[in-house]
């Protein structure tokens, strides 16, 4: 395993949950921004480490010439060190820290708003009367294991389309 590629999987995943922690602390993380978008704001900021742990191997590592499976593998290592390391903080927090999250998003006003949308969209399958039963049931159905798989699935997705996308744009041949 890259020492460079192990120490930017790392720095991405400290950045990501540093991001999220910010997102935490400023209150944001019941609203719009904090359940949809600061996931998607961290599954992309994987791209310029991936960028970066490429790059700094080529040049530092191998005299400035790198082979598309060594890029790759670069690559790839960078992901899975901060999939690793994001699942871990993901299942920590929704477990123990901040394990409530679900209960407060499906009770806030964020929250109606969406059922309300929805309602408008299904007039004949959603009815107001069913808005409680439908909040118990999705708290219910909430489990820090779901959730964290579901993180999970978009970050290898960029993550593994970013990694081949990086091997093909950084690979360089020996001059």
């Amino acid at each position: 395993m890259n020492k460079r590629a192990l120490l930017a999987g790392i720095l991405y995943s400290l950045t990501a949950i540093i991001f999220k922690l910010i997102v935490f602390a400023a209150g944001y993380e019941l609203g719009n921004f904090g359940f949809y978008y600061a996931n998607t704001i961290v599954v992309f900021l994987i791209i310029p480490f991936l960028f970066l742990a490429v790059y700094l191997v080529r040049e530092k590592d191998q005299g400035g010439s790198i082979g598309g499976k060594d890029a790759l593998r670069v690559a790839m290592t960078v992901l899975a060190v901060g999939a690793v390391l994001l699942s871990i903080y993901n299942y920590i927090d929704l477990s123990f820290l901040n394990g409530d999250i679900a209960e407060k998003y499906y009770n806030s006003a964020d929250y109606l708003e969406v059922l309300k949308k929805l309602q408008i969209k299904n007039p004949g399958k959603i009815k107001t009367e069913n808005f409680p039963m439908i909040i118990k049931e999705q708290i219910a159905a909430f489990s820090a294991a779901r959730s964290t798989t579901a993180k999970l699935f978009p970050l290898l997705a960029i993550g593994l389309s970013g990694s081949f996308f990086v091997a093909v744009l950084l690979k360089k041949a020996p001059k």
